[in-house]
């Protein structure tokens, strides 16, 4: 009754067994490293400044989202690509596959087109100042 799910536990097992024969051997093979500078952060051989505790700019965050958004777009998209081949040949419903396809990119360049117009994607914004209000007399 419950054979099925023998399999899954083999495969659990196999997967649990070989991470922890790669974490043993590595332990065995490694450099034991107890000085001060072998335990400290790699910085490209720069000395660390400061804590590694800061605050970074939003825009990271910003453009890091933009491209998510479109690293999953070309992954929603290779398939799409694939698939109408095969519906306009078979199927005959190469046309409907295209606009929809074109759909899902058209509303992916439009919210770009928003985010580019608010400047959300502007690395270096420029600061106006506000005019000086005139005195009255």
């Amino acid at each position: 009754m419950y054979f099925e799910y023998a399999n899954v536990l083999v495969f659990f097992l196999a997967g649990m067994g070989l991470t922890a024969a790669g974490l043993l051997l590595g332990s065995l093979i490694r450099p034991k490293r107890t000085t001060d500078e072998g335990l400290e952060s790699y910085e490209c051989g720069e000395e660390a400044i400061g804590e590694a505790w800061f605050r970074f700019d939003i825009r990271f965050y910003t453009i890091a989202l933009v491209y998510m958004v479109f690293a999953v777009e070309i992954a929603f998209l290779f398939p799409w690509a694939r698939v109408l081949k095969e519906a306009v040949a078979t199927e005959g419903l190469g046309g409907a596959a295209l606009l929809e396809g074109l759909l899902f990119t058209g509303i992916l360049v439009l919210g770009l087109a928003w985010v580019w117009a608010k400047g959300d994607l502007d690395w270096v914004r420029s600061w106006k100042p506000s005019p000086p209000e005139e005195e009255s007399k």
